[in-house]
């Protein structure tokens, strides 16, 4: 059995697989990794203990930290998400970031008997990582070497076996490109900048089997929690509680656009026996919970329920919130119809590819969106291109219209660019022009190095060094840079007032903390359920209104801490970030109250120890205290920077001065208060343990965590 016998949870190995030598390794789980659960957390301390950080971050002294937690494998509902961590080689600081990959082979890698496989040194030539339980090797890739991602996997899953799953880097992966990532199953991507960090090992992918298990402490218990979490608390995408459309059991309809899009009249119109119509999914039912999120009618609207042939998803997710698509107008242009996605490739990423005028009906109104966007979103996944939460395609929209290309690309890569694709709105365009990024073809390629050095590479980081007088960081419309570190907002301030702003400034690429934002965007009415259930968990004042924002209090700094801590538990647990934690319910019955205590009581039942909340976000504390020293040592070693709060935090001027005529917290705006601002991060770090003048953990923190070697270093850089 792969398990090692008498854990709960963990499967209690580490594989370490040295791809300069070929020697592969084991080492125990527990004790070592246990205070950090799993997932991020252990690759927090794999970086930490083993790579210095002056490590560059495509060098052969690099390494990749692939990493599931106890809860994967067990059957836990949304659970099926792999950690992979690794050294930024995109944003400023080089310092440390994530990527999250859903699909299935965060089972796999459990099952295998495996809590994480840790990838160092450098193939001399081409290979992937092929693993069946205990039999690891390393096998020949040249023949996948230079193909796309999607037939990588098609190959050696017919070449390892069926049974195996797979994931692989693309083109762009293998070109070094920075704005790249890592492709399992059919458009489940883990970003971040893996897919360089791999090629630049000769890495090309992962194939995986497992046979085993994992031993469940109280599996009667845990099925109970898995039932009721479905049945009375689940919602749609997001875990949007409430439907977007009337449903007889419903006593509300969502007030906002919710990503719970299924329900009477909404169809799988492309199912292969015939449409399927989602009908109604009340809460108290397990069965129906797979219909709500049918997420491609969030994305594009009524028009697409004619494409979608049923909802896909993660391992041991009962949401799917992938719509799958059979897109045949692209059998005109000789492109493949069958797609599938989520997020920002199916949408808006590949159309900012475009001119607006340049947009075109294709078979209804309003369809150019569904056909360009996804055949996009499989062209970036086939090339393993990463869109940094659309900054790529945002920048590349903003050059287009500005007439950016014509001046900084010399004449001849300029004309050889066919830009008459572009004009007529053909789909072809994405092929062409995403091609040339992944395979780092001439100048316009640089926009694949990410906003951080691209900005600097064309002077735009500063206006007085370019034409159009801009510096895009601070730039009002069209931006979303909550730094100057090179990434955009994740559902900022925009959604979660100073808390949320709070929270997106703390990481090393956005942020992807989804936890205010699947409890203000659920649908729900603000004053009857949202406000009064949300203060219930965290005071009075806690939780603002859309637009109609009150000065920072002490309660929303304690909501504020508590949705960073929630990331770092769910990163390294591992469960979606999407849907946990359970803050609200999709029960009228529960007055729509969640159980934000269901995750202690699932590792209680896995583990069959015995876990409260406080433990939870104690070690949570920890790996969140990891991050920061490990960004404040970067930023000192290549940056020569000693405060993080007047350089990693420091926000962009946008977010303060948008909309000119309105004064901050005028009902309306979402604007920031700069007075405000730096009121907030200070009452923050207080809250952290962290010195109010740097935004550095302070040795009594960072103690209080173990961490006395990382205040060691981090006084040895005068930094503390």
């Amino acid at each position: 059995m792969s398990v090692q016998n008498g854990i709960n949870g963990w499967a209690g190995t580490v594989l370490r697989v040295n791809l300069t030598t070929g020697s592969v390794t084991r080492e125990d789980t527990l004790p070592k990794y246990k205070p950090y659960i799993g997932g991020m957390g252990i690759g927090y301390k794999v970086i930490w203990d083993e790579v210095p950080l002056d490590t560059e971050p495509f060098s052969e002294e690099a390494k990749v930290v692939f990493s599931v937690g106890p809860l994967t494998g067990s059957g836990v509902p949304c659970s099926g998400r792999t950690t992979i961590t690794l050294l930024s080689n995109w944003s400023r600081g080089k310092s440390i970031v994530d990527a999250h990959m859903g699909g299935h082979i965060a089972h796999s890698i459990k099952y295998a008997g495996y809590d994480a496989i840790i990838i160092e040194g450098k193939a001399s030539k081409p290979v992937y990582l092929k693993i069946e339980d205990d039999k690891v090797s390393l096998e020949d890739a040249s023949h996948v070497w230079g193909t796309g991602t999607f037939n990588t996997n098609k190959v050696l899953s017919a070449e390892c076996g069926a049974e195996f799953d797979v994931a692989s880097i693309g083109p762009a992966g293998e070109n070094l490109v920075s704005m790249s990532c890592m492709i399992t199953s059919f458009g489940n991507s883990g970003g971040a900048g893996v897919g360089g960090a791999l090629g630049a090992k000769n890495l090309k992918a992962i194939a995986i089997r497992g046979t085993g298990a994992v031993k469940i402490a109280d599996p009667v218990e845990h099925k109970n929690l898995c039932d009721y979490m479905i049945r009375d608390l689940v919602g749609g995408n997001n875990n949007h509680n409430v439907p977007s459309r009337p449903q007889s059991w419903a006593e509300y309809t969502s007030t906002v656009k919710n990503r719970w899009q299924g329900g009477p009249g909404v169809m799988w119109g492309a199912a292969p026996d015939g449409a399927i119509d989602t009908g109604e999914q009340p809460s108290g039912q397990i069965a129906v919970a797979a219909y709500r999120a049918t997420k491609g009618v969030f994305d594009y609207g009524d028009v697409v329920q004619q494409y979608i042939v049923k909802s896909g998803g993660c391992a041991s997710c009962p949401v799917r919130c992938y719509s799958e698509y059979n897109v045949d107008i692209l059998a005109e242009y000789d492109l493949p119809t069958l797609v599938s996605n989520t997020c920002v490739p199916a949408g808006s990423g590949p159309t900012s590819f475009y001119l607006k005028d340049a947009m075109h009906d294709f078979k209804d109104e309003g369809d150019s969106k569904i056909v360009l966007g996804l055949h996009g979103a499989y062209v970036m996944d086939d090339l393993g291109l990463w869109e940094n939460y659309n900054n790529l395609g945002r920048e590349f929209a903003w050059c287009l219209k500005n007439g950016v290309f014509e001046k900084m690309l010399p004449k001849e890569e300029f004309d050889s660019i066919p830009w008459h694709l572009m004009e007529e709105g053909d789909p072809r365009w994405l092929d062409d022009i995403m091609g040339r990024i992944a395979r780092k073809e001439g100048e316009i390629s640089r926009i694949g190095e990410g906003s951080y050095f691209f900005y600097k590479a064309w002077g735009l980081d500063d206006a007085s060094k370019n034409e159009w007088g801009v510096n895009m960081y601070d730039m009002i419309g069209g931006n979303n840079n909550v730094t100057y570190n090179g990434y955009p907002k994740h559902h900022s301030s925009e959604d979660g007032w100073q808390s949320g702003l709070l929270y997106n400034v703390m990481y090393n690429r956005d942020c992807m903390v989804h936890v205010l934002t699947n409890f203000v965007r659920s649908g729900s009415p603000f004053n009857e359920v949202i406000k009064p259930v949300l203060e219930s968990y965290f005071g009075e004042g806690c939780v603002d209104a859309p637009k109609a924002y009150t000065p920072i209090n002490e309660n929303k700094v304690k909501l504020a801490k508590w949705c960073f801590l929630q990331k770092q538990w769910q990163d390294s647990a591992t469960l979606c970030d999407w849907m946990y934690p359970m803050t609200l319910s999709s029960s009228p019955a529960r007055k729509y109250v969640g159980d934000i205590d269901l995750d202690a009581k699932y590792m209680t039942a896995v583990t069959g120890e015995e876990w409260t909340m406080d433990d939870i976000l104690f070690s949570a504390e920890r790996i969140s205290n990891m991050l920061r020293g490990i960004t404040a040592i970067s930023f000192k070693i290549h940056e020569n920077m000693d405060n993080l709060r007047k350089t990693h935090d420091a926000v962009p001027a946008w977010v303060f001065d948008k909309d000119p005529d309105v004064p901050a917290f005028s009902e309306g705006t979402d604007k920031m208060d700069r007075e405000d601002w730096e009121k907030s991060l200070t009452m923050f770090y207080e809250a952290m343990g962290w010195n109010v003048d740097t935004g550095i953990p302070t040795r009594e923190t960072l103690e209080k965590f173990d961490l006395g070697d990382m205040a060691d270093k981090l006084e040895e850089l005068g930094l503390i």
